[in-house]
């Protein structure tokens, strides 16, 4: 059996399987330490950052300082056979996201940031005379409002926060897969869906922080990915075919099976992450993390046909991150931005939802990233960069390795209390 396989949208052929590749909700600032911001929240005074992993960081807000993010990416990605390799790469916007603080102990959040991805071309040979084609595009995309609020306050010394997101999921995806056979004489067989996805699910967040003396303090944070059955809508068209004599060309022969515009269900599984975060002098940070997925519940449910793909069971991911500031401190136009820049390192391992050939697949990696403070803008502003180096899948039993470099650039832009507050009422124009 051999398998080629071309560019596509997303760079890897396993979003054929369920709604594609889930996109974490992070900004580019927490990818340098591998995604462990489940319990990490604005609580040196930098306020700089949105973390869209735990909305109960949403709290962690000055009052009168906003904060807006916009982050950009990319993969570049090597797929690695037993027999064929190919490379691609792919970028475009990650997620925009605007927290305005309701008051010193609330903070509201809205933006807009992809859900899944789906893009892939491959061709399976099967001896000499039959090709397997799966051709499939499109992303489900993910318009969010969050609520954080500090349930208890004490000052620097405790402070507990809840949250919680709702999610409005829209999107289309496109998927085709064929079989057709060397001998022009036999009819070839190909399904043809589009699937659209509109609905909502809801996370929720719990993050809790503690001052240990005046140099230690740890932090604690926790979310709930609800499962929820969102509404779809579907067209199929199975059919067969014969090809013209050079391949190119179809001819149509019978319609095997066809529905338009039948409404369904896709069930999104229920998905858990906790992790804790140490401090000390509030400049060097180890945070970890983890998380999982029931992937095997998910589900798709369409003309009275319930189908849960056996190619899918649950995922888990462990994390270990650090940061080191070396002077965190108030941001003034004459500091060395590089002794007040964030710098990250992380690692990352864990099992893939995508269980084929009777291996759950690997997947695991290293990253390291930067946040560069804007101080000469007089604001909290910052440059953040973060890259993430890694290894998905295996060549064993005619499985697809992804060997992958992720790039991410982001802008988190936000006043200074000092010198530029915003939404504050003046005594005096």
């Amino acid at each position: 059996m051999q398998t080629s396989f071309a560019q596509a949208l997303n760079a890897s052929p396993y979003t054929r399987y369920g709604i594609g590749d889930i996109s974490l909700p992070l900004n580019s600032a927490y990818i340098g330490n591998g995604g462990a911001a489940v319990a990490l929240g604005n609580v040196t005074g930098r306020y700089d950052h949105i973390n869209l992993s735990n909305p109960a960081t949403y709290a962690l807000v000055k009052r009168y300082n906003p904060i807006f993010n916009i982050d950009i990416g990319g993969k570049y990605s090597q797929l690695t056979t037993e027999t064929n390799t190919d490379k691609n790469t792919i970028a475009g916007l990650k997620n925009f996201s605007l927290l305005l603080p309701i008051s010193n102990h609330t903070g509201f959040v809205f933006g807009l940031s992809p859900f899944s991805t789906t893009g892939y071309s491959i061709n399976t040979n099967q001896g000499d005379s039959i090709t397997y084609r799966y051709d499939g595009k499109g992303s489900i995309n993910r318009a969010f409002i969050g609520l954080g609020h500090q349930i208890i306050n004490k000052g620097d010394s405790v402070r507990l926060s809840i949250g919680t997101n709702v999610n409005y999921l829209f999107g289309t995806l496109d998927k085709r897969r064929s079989v057709e056979f060397d001998d022009i004489s036999f009819f070839n067989t190909k399904i043809v869906e589009k699937s659209i996805i509109r609905g909502f699910t809801y996370d929720a967040g719990l993050h809790y922080y503690q001052k240990l003396n005046s140099k230690w303090s740890y932090q604690f944070g926790a979310t709930l990915n609800l499962g929820r059955s969102i509404t779809g809508y579907r067209d199929l068209y199975a059919y067969t075919y014969s090809l013209s004599t050079n391949g190119v060309g179809e001819f149509p022969k019978d319609t095997v099976n066809q529905f338009t515009d039948t409404e369904g269900t896709f069930y999104i599984p229920r998905g858990t992450s906790f992790g804790l975060a140490l401090t000390f002098d509030n400049r060097f940070v180890i945070s970890g993390q983890y998380e999982f997925r029931n992937w095997q519940d998910y589900k798709e449910s369409f003309d009275g046909i319930e189908t849960n793909p056996t190619e899918l069971r649950q995922s888990a991911k462990a994390v270990i991150g650090f940061e080191y500031t070396p002077m965190n401190g108030a941001v003034h136009v004459n500091s060395n931005p590089m002794k007040l820049s964030t710098y990250r390192i992380g690692f990352h391992t864990g099992k893939t939802p995508y269980f084929l050939e009777n291996t759950q697949l690997k997947q695991y990696g290293i990253s390291f990233g930067v946040s560069i403070p804007l101080i000469n803008s007089r604001t909290a502003s910052s440059v953040n960069l973060g890259f993430d180096l890694g290894k998905m899948g295996t060549t064993n039993n005619g499985l697809i390795e992804d060997n992958y470099f992720k790039f991410n650039l982001g802008f988190s832009l936000a006043p200074n209390s000092r010198f530029d507050r915003w939404f504050k009422k003046r005594l005096y124009n």
